[in-house]
């Protein structure tokens, strides 16, 4: 009853542009303290786009130095991939060549020993 009396001697719209003065007061200093740290963080990410900025030729010419050594290396392992099939088609081309030479004088010996012991055998029968 105490605070109801209070409240009912005192002007009510006194009352509320109090309360509206108090909260206008604690919202200022709310977004104050945003506008401060936004700012802050602003400033940093400046500092950080400037020092990005400030570094990336020199990262953007390693890479391409990088990439540069890639290519040729890859150019050379190229050129070892097309030796290794010159010489693998090379070999294989002897293989074949080695295996006509001397398969066909073996299968001549194979034929002529085959004859020969018919002939043999044939001989042994008879005599």
């Amino acid at each position: 009853m105490l605070i109801y009396g209070i409240i009912s001697n005192m002007n009510l719209p006194l009352i509320l542009d109090t309360v509206l003065v108090v909260v206008a007061v604690v919202l200022g200093i709310f977004f104050v303290y945003v506008l401060i740290n936004l700012a802050r963080t602003l400033s940093s990410l400046n500092l950080i786009l400037k020092e990005i900025k400030a570094n990336l030729p020199s990262l953007l010419k390693k890479i391409e130095a990088t990439l540069n050594d890639i290519d040729s290396e890859l150019k050379r392992a190229d050129e070892i991939m097309r030796s290794a099939e010159d010489i693998s088609r090379k070999v294989n081309a002897t293989v074949e060549v080695i295996k006509e030479i001397i398969s066909s004088p073996l299968i001549k010996l194979a034929s002529l020993s085959s004859g020969a012991r018919k002939a043999l055998n044939f001989l042994l029968k008879r005599g």
